[in-house]
């Protein structure tokens, strides 16, 4: 099983406090007992990582530039904003991970992937703190629309000019609720999708048809460049209230990355995203409550369910031929009162994911603990 690492270096304007040789050392116990095979490094503009590429290089590793794409490039570009259903501008979310406030730009408008574009090859590709040829490959995140974080109105988007012309969009009155137990009539998950309300399924196929559609495009343009493409991706349970379908993105990807964070208290966490789709639609609590369980007890959520997510992805790659890999992210770092990740839970999480090509340790190199590397290469290697 391959195994790739992640690197956070900061926002896009403010460096995080990286200790370089601490993350040097780390890197080498890893190559003491096994290749790396990709390193996904970013997203700050001006971070100093050239003795990490340089040893990176040397051991023969990819090195992909992770670029978040409909979020948090903001900060260095104006972009198309994403609309709720009301006709209002969708408010900046809140991320505990980092303590920061985030917003999504509207990811169907072709303006907004030209905007992205011009961020990387201005800040990035033609940055005097990134050497020319670096990146092996691009790690596409925040390939998606906004999930239950902001509650409904931030899933009943985008309502913007561009999207309300170019899809067929449900009115607000095909989305009511059916009962507050399952307010979106969610009937069956099978095959990675859902059955539901037929309000609420147009509303998911506009929203994964738009970012198959930008996808495309962006992967169409680096794949010009010679790049590899990886995609950072929600658990298909998740992942379909985003936008993100596996079954059309597979096709574009060399590696795809589920986020299978089954520890982590923040966006992309499963618990996480569970609690904040469960208090959504009302404030009542015995309603979240019967939401969940019903959620839940559709997905089939206990006992081996992350095993059976690796699965159904795989079987979606076998049964269409294609090439991708599948490099399941899992929590290796640790921070408080966020991704609480201990030796048993990494035990476990490799166990459930056998199945896989690989696994990116995640999400952040300089917050694992090398008690926790130490755990993660015994299981995989031992």
């Amino acid at each position: 099983m391959e195994l790739s690492v992640q690197l956070f270096t900061g926002n896009a304007v403010t460096p995080a406090q990286t200790d370089i040789q601490e993350i040097i050392n780390k890197l080498n116990r890893i190559y003491e007992r096994t290749e790396i095979s990709g390193a996904y490094i970013g997203w700050n503009k001006d971070a100093e990582i050239h003795s990490i590429a340089e040893l990176l290089k040397d051991n023969g590793t990819d090195i992909y530039l992770w670029l978040p794409v409909f979020s948090e490039l903001s900060l260095l570009a104006e972009f198309e904003p994403l609309i709720g259903i009301d006709g209002r501008k969708i408010k900046k979310l809140y991320n505990p991970a980092d303590e920061e406030l985030f917003s999504f730009c509207c990811p169907a408008n072709p303006k907004n992937i030209e905007i992205a574009i011009d961020v990387f090859e201005k800040h990035y590709e033609n940055s005097k703190n990134y050497a020319k040829g670096m990146f092996d490959g691009i790690f596409l995140d925040k390939i998606r629309f906004p999930s239950f974080i902001g509650g409904l109105s931030t899933v009943t988007s985008c309502y913007c000019d561009y999207c309300r012309s170019h899809f067929d969009l449900p009115e607000k009155n095909e989305l009511s609720a059916e009962s507050m137990e399952n307010p979106m009539g969610i009937t069956a998950y099978e095959d990675l999708c859902y059955k539901m309300n037929p309000g609420y399924r147009k509303l998911f196929d506009y929203k994964a048809k738009a970012i198959y559609n930008s996808l495309e495009h962006l992967c169409s343009y680096f794949r010009e460049k010679g790049l590899k493409i990886c995609l950072d991706l929600f658990a298909p349970f998740i992942a379909f209230f985003v936008g993100q379908d596996y079954h059309r993105l597979l096709k574009l990807a060399d590696i795809v990355k589920p986020m299978l964070y089954n520890k982590t208290n923040a966006p992309a966490g499963l618990p996480f995203e569970i609690n904040t789709y469960t208090k959504a639609f009302d404030s009542n609590e015995e309603n979240a409550i019967a939401r969940k369980v019903h959620l839940l007890e559709t997905v089939d959520y206990y006992g081996n369910f992350i095993e059976k997510e690796v699965d159904g992805i795989k079987e979606v790659i076998v049964r269409n031929g294609f090439d991708t890999k599948l490099h399941v992210g899992i929590e290796i770092n640790y921070v408080k009162d966020i991704a609480h990740v201990t030796e048993k839970y990494i035990k476990e999480s490799i166990a459930s994911v056998k199945n896989a090509d690989g696994i990116i340790a995640s999400w952040n190199l300089s917050t694992m603990p090398l008690s926790n590397i130490e755990c993660l290469l015994d299981e995989l290697y031992d």
